[in-house]
């Protein structure tokens, strides 16, 4: 079984900078000792009042070694070397470039370097054998706000989140919009293999200021003039921050398939 605990920024509530969501969070974490911890940004995050405003005495860049990567440091030495987690940046992060697709962290002057994935945005990487894609920009959001039909041509009921969702696998794209929602920096001339994916991952993570959610998406196909079923398990975490208190993230216990899954969406 591969465990797992899924959370996206804000890492702090609004009223200070003291990370004390991502604090409970890696608490949490040490006690349920998940194989891997996936955090997704913001984690400086430009729109917070004392970032945005400037009334903070370090760099951004500091904030984030001192106080959110010290924490992880912390938690890596001591869950032990066979902890893992993997960090992706958002376009909302002060202290890293504004543009999408984006690059990784640089996170080379960390201690255990070997036990941090740094991940691009999007980015897909695998673990234990399970194909995992991730993107920061809320694409869900921006989705739902630009369909123009919200009803299947049978009259049959569709489940609203899972059919934006789906927009993602059928087109095998992180991003299928265009043009891209205002405050997007996406950069065409990165977009095309940097955006694309050719084959369905097992889990999307996309997290979104749209209600929380995990939903088994079903995606039909042929190979070799069969019909073929591929499943995939999209993950909406919510936010860990929202406002003055704490928000919601996911832990995941995946067993080779989204039919031998269980997910908690739990908050902090």
């Amino acid at each position: 079984m591969f465990e797992q605990i899924i959370a996206a920024g804000p890492f702090t509530t609004t009223d200070n900078l003291l990370f004390e969501p991502l604090t409970e969070l890696l608490a949490y974490a040490t006690r349920k000792c998940p194989q891997l911890l996936i955090l997704l940004g913001p984690f400086i995050d430009s729109e917070h009042t004392q970032i945005k405003k400037g009334t903070v005495d370090l760099s951004f860049d500091e904030i984030f070694q001192l106080e959110v990567l010290r924490m992880v440091q912390d938690y890596l030495e001591y869950m032990g070397p066979d902890a893992q987690v993997v960090i992706i940046p958002s376009i909302r992060d002060a202290n890293h470039d504004f543009v999408f697709p984006q690059p990784a962290f640089d996170l080379n002057s960390l201690d255990i370097r070997h036990q941090i994935t740094s991940l691009k945005n999007p980015g897909i990487f695998e673990a234990d054998e399970v194909k995992i894609g991730c993107c920061t920009v809320d694409v869900l959001k921006h989705l739902s706000g630009e369909e123009m039909s919200r009803h299947s041509m049978d009259g049959t009921p569709s489940d609203r989140l899972s059919r934006i969702a789906s927009h993602i696998l059928s087109q095998r794209g992180f991003y299928p919009l265009y043009p891209p929602a205002e405050g997007v920096p996406l950069d065409f001339s990165l977009a095309p293999e940097a955006l694309h994916f050719s084959s369905v991952p097992d889990l999307l993570i996309l997290p979104s200021d749209i209600k929380y959610f995990v939903k088994v998406l079903s995606l039909g196909g042929t190979s070799e003039g069969e019909e073929q079923i591929k499943k995939c398990v999209c993950i909406n975490a919510g936010r860990l921050s929202k406002g003055e208190g704490g928000g919601p993230f996911v832990e995941l216990k995946y067993q080779g398939s989204p039919d031998k899954m269980n997910a908690s969406i739990i908050g902090i």
